[in-house]
């Protein structure tokens, strides 16, 4: 047992590899808590791979199992990279992918084969949480219960609960998810030292994910300004380019994942030689070399370096910076030893070399710049899914100041698909926002999808359903006779609770949120949680458990907002026999916001006008405006 270990743990859960360190408090610093059964130093990070044993079932995680995919013969029961699909959906791409066609439908919660039943993201996770945990504890002492654990500064709602659920299932209390550059720039030490404004990007190139942060130092204190990334864009990418041009000059010689795994190696080897030999299948070896190696990778790099430009686009949209701004660049993420990492980011800031800071060890920065952040947690006594952590903030919670902003938008799906914003991008955390919405005519239950994105329709790439809240025996009332006032309240961490009044009575509406992929409640984590216990012990197999239905449509009785921003109608556009209408809604609204029945009745005919509705459409329309309009006293 170390007593100067701090004993809430930091975690950085990543695609290819994990790794998990403590706050030292005789040495004022993080370390890294090896693996020990591991000889040689490659302990300080645990390859994010998890097998099932051929022989005895037992699950194998770490350097065993990835050692094992270049065995002839290797079992198929082994998985790679999930953390890319934390908190996904089967799409048709992914339905082929997987294998799973026919099986699993799109819609439905990503889920893999594995130990004879299926599981989900969060619980192939929680098995890799478990073995670093089990590693803390073995360096540490008795049992480990709490833990910060780290995730993509742009995940989504969805993946940040996603990885909620797993530090759970493994027997952890996610005391704080902070962004992986964010933990990255406080262990560089950012936050210490200069009294001075300095601006830092933060540019976090994993195995699988990339992130890059614009963050401000001043006085001890770190504020995120803007963020961007691709959650499917890593060293893993230039992989699989580099296992791509093998099997093109080998001839198809090879197993996929060896040969994956032996692309892998040549892009480590080329991080400090001229050329790296691949050996494959058969007896058939391979020279790359490094132009040929940066020609294969060149593509990958310059998405990351789009993303680099995204952030400064959002930092000089919100807070009027500029790339000549940036003081320094840190690098994070194993990705980042390629060298051409460098001289892209010295070419494209027009900087010399000491303008990009690296640290010996890229690989664990993470995980000891989120053990710095788990210094201000006190351990809890006990672990109970059912109860909420014991331990409150320590001595030290003062002395490190970190502003967090929302990565993404969040909002209701409203009338004709359109995405209505509560919160949004770049809003400082923890957040809320209320706004009120009011049913559709005689509707006896509501269902209001709630999104996440930056597009004007909910169908737009890039905006994803987070989840549904159901209202359900609601009086049935003719249009507009009901208000309901929708909370977003993001906590630190990011993660969503959903809250509805019925403005009528002025009582809590007891509203259902369900988030899309979330295995669920209380009980359902505890019952996952004792299978996953199981399995992982050697004891049992899992049982097998039914597929989740596909993510409905959201329902035709969706809620109307009451303070729709949507632009007055341009009476040029208006029929000539509503024109005498049109003006004088214009006139009652310009002076009173109301009632909402007109409201409602106004911005159906005014889109009806806009998306060229036929005549008839418009008839109808038109008269149920004039009906709200006399019934408006």
């Amino acid at each position: 047992m170390d007593d100067a270990l701090h004993r809430v743990i930091g975690i950085d859960l990543g695609t290819t590899y994990s790794a998990v360190a403590a706050y030292n408090a005789d040495e004022f610093e993080s370390e890294i808590i090896y693996d020990g059964a591991i000889a040689d130093r490659q302990g300080a990070a645990t390859p994010s791979v998890v097998r099932l044993g051929p022989e005895d079932g037992r699950v194998i995680i770490g350097h065993e199992a990835k050692n094992a995919i270049g065995l002839q013969g290797a079992p198929a029961e082994t998985i790679i990279e999930i953390k890319r699909e934390m908190g996904a959906e089967f799409t048709e791409a992914s339905l082929d992918a997987f294998g799973v066609r026919g099986e699993r439908e799109v819609g439905q919660p990503v889920e893999v084969r594995f130990g004879g039943a299926w599981l989900r993201p969060q619980e192939v996770s929680a098995l890799i949480l478990m073995r670093m945990k089990e590693i803390a504890e073995t360096r540490l002492g008795g049992q480990i219960r709490d833990a910060v654990v780290t995730v993509p500064a742009y995940f989504t709602e969805r993946q940040k609960k996603a990885t909620e659920e797993a530090a759970l299932l493994a027997g952890l209390y996610p005391r704080q998810l902070i962004p992986e550059p964010t933990a990255a720039a406080i262990c560089y030490g950012v936050d210490r030292g200069e009294a001075e404004r300095q601006i830092y990007l933060v540019f976090d190139f994993g195995g699988g994910t990339f992130d890059v942060s614009i963050i401000e130092t001043r006085d001890e204190e770190i504020v995120v300004l803007a963020t961007a990334g691709d959650q499917r864009l890593g060293g893993g990418d230039i992989d699989d380019a580099i296992a791509a041009w093998a099997m093109e000059h080998s001839g198809g010689a090879g197993d996929p994942m060896r040969v994956k795994a032996a692309a892998e190696g040549a892009k480590r080897e080329l991080s400090f030689s001229e050329q790296a030999t691949m050996s494959l299948d058969d007896g058939v070896t391979l020279t790359l070399d490094r132009p040929t190696f940066e020609a294969l990778a060149r593509p990958v790099l310059d998405k990351t370096l789009a993303q680099v430009e995204e952030a400064l686009r959002f930092a000089a949209e919100q807070k009027g910076l500029d790339r000549a701004d940036v003081d320094a660049v840190l690098l994070v993420g194993g990705s980042t030893r390629i060298p051409r990492v460098t001289q892209m980011l010295l070419e494209y800031f027009d900087k010399d070399e000491e303008f990009v800071r690296s640290d010996g060890n890229p690989d664990t920065l993470v995980a000891r710049g989120a053990a710095i952040v788990a210094r201000k947690f006190e351990p809890s006594q006990e672990f109970d899914l059912a109860r909420a952590e014991e331990g409150g903030l320590s001595d030290e919670a003062d002395e490190l100041k970190i502003t967090l902003i929302t990565e993404h938008t969040l909002g209701v799906a409203v009338q004709e698909g359109r995405f209505d914003p509560l919160i949004s991008r770049g809003a400082k955390i923890p957040a809320s926002q209320k706004k009120i919405y009011t049913n559709p005519p005689l509707a006896e239950h509501i269902e209001a999808a709630i999104y996440q994105g930056e597009g004007k329709y909910v169908y737009e790439d890039g905006t994803t359903l987070v989840g549904t809240i159901h209202l359900s025996d609601i009086e049935p009332r003719p249009e507009g006779y009901h208000n309901f006032e929708v909370e977003f309240a993001l906590d630190i961490n990011g993660l969503l609770e959903v809250r509805v009044k019925h403005v009528n009575t002025g009582r809590d509406y007891e509203a259902t949120f369900e988030q899309s992929t979330s295995i669920g409640q209380v009980n359902e984590l505890a019952e996952r949680r004792q299978a996953l216990l199981a399995l992982y012990s050697g004891h049992d197999r899992l049982t097998p458990r039914q597929a989740a239905a596909p993510t409905p449509a959201p329902s035709s009785a969706i809620p109307r907002p009451v303070d729709d921003d949507e632009p007055a109608l341009d009476l040029g556009q208006v029929p000539r026999e509503f024109t005498r209408l049109v003006r004088r809604v214009h006139d009652h609204l310009d002076k009173e916001r109301g009632p909402l029945s007109l409201v409602a009745a106004y911005e159906d005919f005014a889109s009806a006008i806009r998306s060229g509705a036929p005549e008839h459409v418009l008839e109808e329309l038109g008269d149920r405006l004039e009906e709200a309009f006399d019934a408006r006293r």
